[in-house]
């Protein structure tokens, strides 16, 4: 039987996160239109109560109606940053920018456009079509190298000079595993591990947490890199361990035979949606809520 529900007091959203949110709340609480060059965050539920305050969300092809007609919005750039491109084409189009791209990204875009104007091969650990990896490469022309696996590797050059650097949500395990191959095939390497700090601690202190619960609900979204990464770390230690968005998604088998239950949540996923799924879950189960260890 259920006894403690304890919510992880290191959880909440990473610092760009909460930038943009706050950048998106300050424009639609003065009644500025606002429109999100795609998903603001990568969490549902946090996307839905952004939208019900007046947040639209546009893509790509429909983000040059942003600044048209009489329905004008300002373009809200998300923490994943984009590429010069994009404000280039919406500077031409008369569209307001509010730039919320995070700054850890913002300082991963500057040094490879540096490295890239000095003739380096550019690489990117990371993942090809994630949007802050796309908005990089948009600072090398389009240019730099995505390297996923050992086999993205092999289509390196290994007598140009390279610099390398990380998406900044991927783990410390890929990155230095990586790195390590980039080495044994370039001759000439030159790194800098851009994975945010938040992301890096994150994963010591969710792994004592993890391992201190039976069970463990991990919170956050299906499309997300960054709830991907501490999910595994969590199943790591704890392989009674649930990805999940909602309280909903909660299998009462999950729980049987367990007295502690903790609830964490990756760097976009809001501190209000982990005390709605304790609070949810400690109605169910008559439990002890805990708000932190």
């Amino acid at each position: 039987m259920v006894k403690r529900i304890i919510i992880d007091e290191n959880a909440g959203p990473c610092g760009g996160v909460k930038r943009v949110i706050h950048l998106a709340e300050k424009n639609l609480a003065a009644g500025v239109k606002t429109a999100s060059l795609g998903a603001v965050i990568h969490n549902n539920v946090e996307i839905d109560r952004l939208s019900n305050l007046g947040l639209d969300t546009v893509d790509q092809t429909e983000f040059v109606r942003v600044g048209q007609g009489g329905d004008k919005r300002k373009l809200l750039i998300r923490a994943h940053g984009e590429a010069p491109a994009v404000f280039h084409q919406a500077e031409e189009l008369g569209i307001d920018v509010v730039d919320g791209t995070c700054p850890v990204v913002t300082r991963s875009q500057k040094y490879a456009r540096m490295y890239h104007e000095r003739g380096y091969q550019i690489v990117v650990v990371g993942k090809p079509k994630h949007a802050e990896v796309i908005g990089i490469l948009g600072h090398c022309d389009d240019q730099a190298k995505v390297v996923h696996d050992e086999a993205d590797v092999e289509q390196l050059d290994p007598d140009r000079p390279t610099y390398v650097l990380a998406q900044t949500t991927i783990s410390d395990e890929m990155w230095t595993s990586m790195l390590a191959a980039i080495q044994k095939r370039v001759h000439d390497v030159v790194w800098r591990n851009t994975i945010c700090a938040f992301v890096s601690d994150r994963e010591t202190e969710l792994r004592t947490f993890a391992a201190s619960c039976d069970v463990m609900l991990f919170v956050g979204g299906f499309n997300s890199s960054n709830t991907k990464v501490m999910y595994d770390v969590c199943l790591q230690v704890n392989p009674r361990a649930h990805w999940i968005e909602t309280a909903a998604e909660i299998d009462s088998k999950w729980l049987d035979g367990a007295e502690t239950v903790g609830i964490s949540g990756s760097a976009s996923t809001p501190q209000w949606l982990l005390e709605r799924i304790g609070q949810e879950l400690t109605a169910r189960c008559d439990a002890d809520p805990t708000p932190s260890i």
